[in-house]
This record gives C-alpha cells, sequence and structure tokens, in this order.
C-alpha cells in the first residue's frame, strides 16, 4: 500500500477548523507553523469566516482545487457525509480524529466503521483512523497532529506508529527521541497496523521503528512485516499491552477487536526476528533512541562503571546485578594508569569511584575511556553522572569535551557509552542535544538503566 498521499501531500483541507483548544484548534496552528504548501491549506467550518487570519470554506465543494489530504475534525455522526462530498474534490487521503467507531463494540458504531471500509473499497481513499490523533511527517515538515507541544527540533531517524495518541504525543513532549514520522493510528481497520510498519521499513530516511499495540488484528500481515524488517536490518522496539487479563480487556475497548495471539506465543513470534519487546514506554523511547544514536545493539554484558562516588558506584553494582550485568577487574594497563592518576585514598575497582579528580579533567577521563574501550573485556562504559535541568556544576562539559576526543581517536568504535543517571528529572536539553551528536545517550535512573541494557544486549 502506498501511503505517500497520506503522509507526504501537497494540500490540506481541515473541516472543523477552530481556535478553540482542543483537535480542530491545535491541527490547525500545527498546520500552519508546519505546512510548506500554506496557500494550499484550507480551513473549513460553515460557523466560521476566518480562523487563525486564514479564509474559512463553508464546505469542502466550496474549495476551488482538489486536495490530497483531508483532516476530519469533527464528531463521528458527520464522518460518512464528509467523505461522500469528498469524493467529488478527488481527495486521496482522510485523518479521522473522532472517537466512537468499532472500539465501543456498539452494533451501529461497528456498521459506522464497515462504511468507512466500504468508501476506502470504492474511491481508494486512505483513511488514517479513526479514534486517532493524526500524524507528524518530520522530514516534509507535515504536523498533521491533534495535540499542541512546544517547537524545537524533532527530526531524526526514528518512526513511531502508535495505536494510543496519547503515547504518540509523549515521544514528542520527550527530550530524547528523533523521528522521521510519528503515526497514531487508532484501529487501524482500513489501514493496517502493518502496513505503516512496511511504510517505514521502506522509508530511507527511517532507520528505527518504534511500535504501541494494543491488538494485533492481522498475524499473517504482522509477521511478514517482522521478516521484512529483520531482511532490511530495521530493527524494531515494541510495547504490547494484554499480559494482563485488565490489560487485554482495556486495548479491547481502546481499539476495538479480539486480539488474535496469546503473550506466550508473541513473546515468541519477536524473538524469532530479533525484536526487543521493553516492560514500558519509558524503556521504549529510551531503547529506540539508543538504537537510533548509536546504530547498534550491545554485544555483552560486561561493563565498566565509573562514577564520580563511591556511594553511585555502590548503587550501579547491586542494582546491576539484578538485571544479569557483569562488572568484570579492569586491564592491568587502566588498574596502573588509575592508580597513577586518582589521590591516594582512592581503590581501584570495577565499579569505580573516580572521585572528582578524573570527571574535571578532559584529557586524563579520555585516556580512561580510551582505555576501557580498546579492552577486550569490556562491553559499555557507563559514566554515572546525573545532568540537571539547570547546570551550574561544569562537570558535564568536561565530559563533553572527553567524548569529543575520543569520537576523533576511536573512530570505528562500536562499544556504547552511555551516562547514568542517579535520579530521575529533566535534562538540560543543549546537553542533551550535544550528548546525541556524539552518540552518547543518557539513561534514566539506574533500574531503569540496567533493564534497558539488558534487553539490548544480544
Amino acid at each position: 500500500m502506498d501511503l505517500k498521499n497520506l503522509f507526504s501531500p501537497k494540500s490540506i483541507a481541515v473541516i472543523g477548523a477552530n481556535e478553540s483548544d482542543g483537535f480542530g484548534g491545535a491541527v490547525c496552528k500545527n498546520l500552519l507553523e508546519s505546512f510548506k504548501y500554506e496557500n494550499s491549506l484550507y480551513f473549513i467550518n460553515p460557523k466560521r469566516d476566518v480562523v487563525y487570519g486564514k479564509k474559512c470554506y463553508k464546505s469542502i465543494l466550496d474549495v476551488e482545487t482538489n486536495i490530497d489530504l483531508l483532516i476530519i475534525a469533527t464528531n463521528k455522526n458527520t464522518v460518512l457525509g464528509i467523505l461522500k462530498d469528498a469524493k467529488e474534490k478527488s481527495v486521496k487521503a482522510a485523518v479521522i480524529f473522532a472517537s466512537g467507531f468499532s472500539e465501543t463494540m456498539d452494533r451501529d458504531d461497528v456498521l459506522r466503521e464497515d462504511e468507512l471500509k466500504k468508501i476506502y473499497d470504492e474511491t481508494g481513499i486512505l483513511i488514517l483512523g479513526p479514534n486517532c490523533a493524526g500524524f507528524v511527517n518530520y522530514i516534509d515538515d507535515v504536523n498533521a497532529f491533534a495535540f499542541l507541544s512546544d517547537k524545537r527540533d524533532r527530526k531524526g531517524n526514528i518512526g513511531i506508529v502508535s495505536q494510543s495518541g496519547m503515547i504518540s504525543l509523549s515521544f514528542i513532549d520527550n527530550q530524547w527521541p528523533k523521528m522521521s514520522y510519528n503515526i497514531s493510528c487508532g484501529n487501524a481497520n482500513i489501514i493496517k497496523f502493518s502496513d505503516y510498519i512496511d511504510f517505514l521499513i521502506d522509508d530511507e530516511m527511517t532507520k528505527v521503528i518504534a511500535l504501541h499495540i494494543d491488538i494485533i488484528k492481522d498475524m499473517d500481515s504482522f509477521e511478514n512485516s517482522l521478516n521484512r524488517a529483520r531482511e532490511k536490518n530495521k530493527p524494531i522496539a515494541l510495547y504490547k499491552s494484554g499480559r494482563s487479563e485488565k490489560s487485554k480487556l482495556i486495548s479491547k475497548n481502546h481499539t476495538g477487536g479480539a486480539d488474535l495471539i496469546d503473550d506466550n506465543k508473541f513473546n515468541e513470534l519477536i524473538k524469532k526476528y530479533d525484536c526487543i519487546r521493553v516492560d514500558d514506554t519509558e524503556e521504549l523511547i529510551y531503547v529506540a533512541t539508543f538504537l537510533s544514536i548509536t546504530g547498534n545493539r550491545i554485544y555483552g554484558n560486561r561493563i565498566a562503571s565509573l562514577n564520580l562516588s563511591g556511594g553511585e558506584a555502590g548503587v550501579a553494582c547491586d542494582v546491576g546485578s539484578m538485571y544479569n550485568i557483569q562488572f568484570p577487574d579492569f586491564s592491568k594497563s587502566l588498574t596502573d594508569y588509575l592508580y597513577e592518576n586518582l589521590p591516594s585514598y582512592a581503590k581501584v575497582s570495577n565499579p569505580l569511584d573516580m572521585t572528582a579528580t578524573l570527571s574535571y579533567d578532559t584529557e586524563k577521563l579520555e585516556i580512561v575511556l580510551e582505555k576501557v574501550l580498546l579492552d577486550e573485556n569490556i562491553d559499555v562504559a557507563l559514566i554515572g553522572y546525573t545532568i540537571l535541568n539547570h547546570i551550574d556544576d561544569k562537570c558535564i562539559y568536561y565530559m563533553i569535551s572527553a567524548f569529543k576526543l575520543l569520537k576523533e581517536k576511536l573512530k570505528n568504535n562500536k562499544k556504547p557509552i552511555i551516562l547514568l543517571s542517579f535520579m530521575s528529572n529533566t535534562r538540560e536539553q543543549s546537553c542533551i542535544e550535544e550528548l546525541m551528536k556524539l552518540g552518547v545517550i543518557a539513561m534514566p535512573s539506574p533500574k531503569y538503566c540496567f533493564s534497558i541494557i539488558e534487553k539490548l544486549i544480544v
């Protein structure tokens, strides 16, 4: 299925355009700020003459030209009539925000969604939704999303498909993910969930795929997509609901239909195709971001843990051991160097309390990291340091300088460098951006960090 007309339109009309808080107002603002073909953006609302300073049409039939993408931000009872008018404007794709279709399992609502399928069969109009929050195409700057977010650069190589609009929004609001596409697909009965996966597999800008799944409604096509992703070397990280009985019921009520696979068999399926299943959405964000930044999984569980205090070293050791992490002794070369350059009271061990000495000395820290990464008994360099929202202590800048030197020296290094945060908080954004450019990710607090590392290990 070719989804180009959906995700890369040259003309867009919004039905239900307004300036109020809510989907209709938000999507209008998003498109005004992002869509480069502003003269081919049309707002439609029979009760408005102007929306955000732009002419508002009474009907899609009043628009002088044909429309590529129609965004419907009105209630469920209006949708079928709007799509019938859309045929006359040669609409190629539509986004339907409204809920109240097959997910309710009410007979009339199920029949209403069946009518949507008939319209697709008869006209070929691609339908995203219903019961969705739209999408953002970061490659072509098309923000057809139903929620507002702060304005910053999010363009990257992670493609996201979620059956939850709020989880799609969580990816947008999080500091880390750099995305190619963020797709809130809703019920996904017309364009199938696997169609979105296939689109991202074939997209050259997408290098990593992150999925949030409520219910799998077509097992054969889903498995085929997983196989295609593996063949094209596009890693998939995913969260799937349904591990508990109540979760299964919630998922059914959220996007409708019956799940076609039990949880144990699902685990077998994703292992078969080398996908990474995570335990919650926080892990999903960080696993996808790690793969996006490094381009690799982690090839072993042997970690060199470098910390600014003995207390942090102890926490790293205890929590790491809960997730099958090994902390091998350092090589003689590294041990000797550390004894020569640490204070006399320091004890060399792994995990290491490197005191403040190394963390404020760019050259020495770079040498230690270089020796760690060249050590055949080490798979990961883990530095314990919590980046805050506002930087007063300049330690992180010395670290960043060391990472820059290291990147120049070890151009072919595939062993990851990870910052372990010991407390959860918002990170200073410019530091986050700089670290990402250097291939370094700051993980969340220890239990999350080591759980994520364990899942990434091949």
